[in-house]
């Protein structure tokens, strides 16, 4: 099995993809900066290989990206690398509002380090993750596909239309690449996962478990309901999509962009509707304006990569709120 550097492992997608892989018998170094989310990744994985008889082999990796000298010596001394999987960066659109230099240097900057490093080290292979939010205010009410404009409102967004047209510019360099936009990553794998995410699906789940306020930004919008429509993808789907496209680049020359979600518009008022019956609570509701730079509408189109990687979601919105809603009940 090919050995694959993983960034962000210890984010909500970076920590069930690394399971899910050493499950399946990749090799893995494990890159992260929060030692105590590590270690329990580390059991996780200690837990699938003694199910296994051939155990993935892991290496656990305090990584600071940011850190050039760190990257170039790291990659440098382990060149069996086929790959990188890069989830690492900061990824909330508000936190980027006022946080635009960590926002920059992290997620602009820790990558050209990475990317420079992996051509150094003749690691030609990068499957990036990026964002839907690189679309901004889309057409209301039209699918989004690859073919769309960029049109990116806040500093996390703008930094990964920057990290993509670095790519670009670095295959010419002879990096091959897949690039990944990801919409509304959300659920649990099981009990035992890290974190269930920073997302409205997680915080409706705590505030339903809680009883604590949950803050509806807007239902004024021009939609059915008055709320913002939006596409989730559940986790497991997400990262079987990563895998399938991660193995497709390993095995091609070709750099290729998919947009990653699940097809299907759900509005925040199904979402709480959906969580009040799961859960059986009544959400304590607070309604507040809309976001500015929040559309009101953003779902993909995300036939390119089902045709391209035979692959499609498995789980639907109500599978997403059921698995998330278990994993708070144990949390």
């Amino acid at each position: 099995m090919p050995r694959i550097l993983v960034t962000g492992a210890t984010g909500y997608i970076g920590s069930n993809l690394s399971v899910k892989l050493a499950k399946e018998g990749y090799d893995l170094a494990i890159c992260g900066r929060n030692e105590k989310k590590m270690e329990h990744i580390k059991n996780m994985i200690d837990k699938v290989n003694s199910e296994r008889a051939v155990k993935s082999k892991c290496d656990f990796v305090n990584l600071e990206l940011t850190d050039s000298k760190q990257v170039d010596k790291f990659l440098n001394s382990n060149r069996d690398i086929s790959g990188v999987i890069h989830l690492a960066g900061m990824n909330s659109n508000a936190r980027s509002l006022t946080n635009s230099q960590e926002t920059y240097a992290t997620n602009l900057f820790g990558s050209v380090n990475l990317m420079n490093s992996m051509l150094e080290s003749d690691i030609r292979k990068l499957l990036f993750i990026s964002t839907g939010s690189v679309y901004g205010k889309a057409k209301n009410g039209a699918k989004i596909d690859e073919a769309a404009p960029v049109l990116p409102e806040t500093v996390y967004a703008k930094s990964k239309v920057m990290v993509e047209q670095f790519i670009g510019d670095y295959s010419k360099s002879g990096l091959q690449s897949t690039i990944l936009r990801l919409f509304n990553i959300a659920g649990a794998n099981s009990k035992e996962n890290l974190t269930i995410g920073s997302n409205v699906v997680s915080i409706l789940m705590n505030r339903l478990n809680s009883g604590k306020e949950f803050v509806l930004n807007g239902n004024k919008q021009n939609t059915p309901d008055g709320t913002c429509i939006r596409d989730f993808l559940h986790i497991g789907d997400a990262c079987e999509a990563i895998k399938t496209s991660f193995n497709k680049l390993l095995v091609t020359n070709d750099s290729e962009l998919y947009n990653l979600g699940s097809g299907k518009g759900t509005s925040i008022g199904e979402l709480i509707d959906i969580g009040e019956k799961t859960s059986g609570k009544k959400l304590n509701l607070v309604v507040k304006d809309s976001v500015q730079y929040e559309p009101p509408v953003l779902v993909v189109d995300n036939t390119k990569i089902k045709n391209t990687m035979d692959w499609k979601p498995q789980r639907d919105i109500k599978d997403i709120i059921s698995d998330a809603w278990e994993w708070c009940k144990s949390h």
